[in-house]
């Protein structure tokens, strides 16, 4: 685990990398997971390619710090990446984001297009509204939310995982230790993504792919809110698409392989 140090939020990221050299992915996870619960099977899985990997921690998630003066809006994750891989001295590295983590991804590529060559978006959030969860979050003022309805979730989804719920088990682990300001933020910043992010998004010119598990496909019974772009319209911009075979919005969580196979092919 490494260190990096936010002065303008007197702040520490964290974050794990890889030993190997070369071109960069650089693994944003979904709101206020940590990277390792996300990501750390996917980059030592035998079929992905060995690559200098960096799997890194929002301020108010995982290992990093929770400052209660930062905002958690998309463009402060987003600066916070960006002052990383100017530190790390990467550029023009490929980009893999899920769910809220393909938010703050395309709000990196909009505003310092030098650092992502290759954009990778797994069912994000490009337009207002959130998911679920997302609206289950915002529902309450930050007050009621940090004062008695996360600790309510808290205790609901952990007595979800003690009956074998794979989806609390995963939320157990990883929003133990989270802020809980900072996912109410987190929360907040996806139900008000910016009115020009689908457009920008669409206007990006470095290579770009947006991954859909195949039961939220569009159209299908278990599919997305409006908060995801149609794939023909992502098509019709250039944009590809891939489908995790049998996958839910989880992906690499509810079909690992399939989801290595679409990053190994989309990155290499």
């Amino acid at each position: 685990m490494k260190s990096f140090y936010l002065e303008n939020h007197d702040a520490f990221m964290r974050y794990l990398e890889t030993p190997q050299e070369g071109q960069a992915i650089v693994y944003l996870p979904a709101i206020s997971f940590s990277a390792a619960a996300s990501f750390f099977d996917v980059v030592t899985h035998p079929d992905m390619p060995r690559h200098r990997a960096l799997l890194v921690d929002y301020l108010g998630s995982g290992a990093s710090d929770h400052p209660d003066d930062f905002d958690y809006s998309l463009a402060g994750h987003a600066a916070c990446i960006a002052a990383l891989m100017d530190s790390a001295g990467i550029q023009g590295a490929t980009v893999m984001g899920h769910s809220m983590g393909g938010s703050v991804a395309i709000q990196l590529a909009i505003t310092r297009p030098d650092l992502v060559g290759n954009l990778i978006v797994g069912e994000s959030n490009v337009t207002s509204g959130g998911g679920g969860l997302v609206r289950q979050i915002v529902a309450h003022n930050e007050a009621e939310f940090v004062g008695s309805a996360f600790p309510k979730m808290q205790a609901e989804i952990f007595a979800s995982a003690r009956n074998g719920d794979t989806i609390s088990i995963r939320r157990s682990n990883v929003w133990a230790h989270v802020s809980a300001n900072g996912l109410y933020r987190n929360a907040q910043a996806l139900n008000n993504v910016p009115d020009s992010m689908l457009e920008d998004f669409l206007a990006l010119p470095m290579k770009r792919t947006f991954v859909f598990g195949e039961k939220t496909y569009p159209d299908t019974p278990d599919a997305l809110g409006p908060d995801t772009p149609s794939p023909d319209l992502l098509r019709a911009n250039g944009c590809g698409i891939e489908v995790v075979p049998g996958a839910g919005h989880g992906q690499m969580f509810d079909n690992l392989g399939g989801f290595v196979d679409i990053v190994a092919k989309v990155a290499f």
